[in-house]
C-alpha cells in the first residue's frame, strides 16, 4: 500500500513537535487540577481527576470517549479547551482558558498514546525486517522533495530536519498504517542549502531510528 502525505513546512518552527515523552503525573494532572476539577471533579460525567477517571470519561455530546491515544484531533477533551468547540463552549467555562502550551502539552500526551507512565525513550537502531529509509528524491530540489521509507505495521513516525548548522528546524510528527510512506516536503520559502533529516518510527513502546539523510536546496 502506498500513501502519501503532503506537508508545507512553515516558515515558523512549531514546539509541539517534540520526541520527548510527557509524563502524566507531572505535567498532565496538574493542568487539570488547576483548571478543571474544581467543576469536573465528581464520580459522573467527565472527571479530569485521576488518569483513570480521565481515560474512562465519556462525552455525553460527543458519544465517545474524551481521550482516543494517538489521536488528539479526535479527542473530545482537546476539541472543548480550543477555540470554537464543535458541542457547547469552550472549557474552562468562562476563563481563563488554557494557555497555548498547556494545550500543545496536552496534545503532545495524546499523539504520545496518553501513557501514564512514559514509555521508553530508548532509539533501536537495529532494524527488523520491513523497516527501511529510502531516501528523498529528487536530490538536489527545487523547490520540493519527497522523504520516503518502509514500516511493516502501523506506527507513529517522526521527521526532524536540521539546517547545515546543525540546528533544529522542524520536527513532523504524524501516524501510518504499514507500506511506503512518501512525505512531500515544500521549501520554496526557505533559503537555499544543505539541510539534515533523521527519520524515526514509534511501535508500542519501542523507538526505531530508521536513518538520516543529507539534502540539498538549490534555487
Amino acid at each position: 500500500m502506498h500513501k502519501t502525505i503532503h506537508l508545507l513546512v512553515l516558515l515558523v518552527f512549531n514546539p509541539i513537535f517534540v520526541l520527548a515523552q510527557v509524563d502524566y503525573d507531572s505535567e498532565i494532572q496538574p493542568i487539570f487540577d488547576s483548571n478543571c476539577v474544581s467543576c469536573h471533579g465528581g464520580q459522573n460525567g467527565v472527571t479530569l481527576s485521576s488518569y483513570d477517571a480521565v481515560m474512562n470519561s465519556v462525552g455525553n455530546q460527543y458519544g465517545t470517549n474524551i481521550v482516543t491515544p494517538g489521536e488528539p484531533n479526535n479527542s473530545p477533551i482537546v476539541d472543548k479547551i480550543e477555540p470554537n468547540p464543535q458541542f457547547g463552549v469552550r472549557m474552562p467555562q468562562g476563563g481563563p482558558y488554557l494557555s497555548n502550551e498547556q494545550i500543545d502539552l496536552i496534545r503532545t500526551w495524546i499523539e504520545e498514546g496518553a501513557n501514564e507512565i512514559p514509555t521508553s525513550t530508548e532509539i533501536v537502531t537495529d532494524l527488523p525486517d520491513g523497516y527501511s529509509l529510502a531516501g528523498n528524491y529528487p536530490n538536489p530540489f527545487n523547490p520540493t522533495t519527497t522523504i520516503q521509507f518502509e514500516v511493516p505495521e502501523a506506527v507513529n513516525y517522526s521527521i526532524q530536519i536540521y539546517s547545515a548548522g546543525g540546528m533544529l528546524t522542524y520536527e513532523i510528527n504524524g501516524m501510518t498504517t504499514s507500506g511506503t510512506v512518501s512525505t512531500s516536503i515544500d521549501f520554496r520559502n526557505m533559503p537555499s542549502g544543505v539541510y539534515f533529516y533523521k527519520v524515526k518510527v514509534r511501535s508500542g513502546t519501542t523507538n526505531y531510528m530508521l536513518g538520516t539523510g543529507r539534502m540539498s536546496l538549490i534555487k
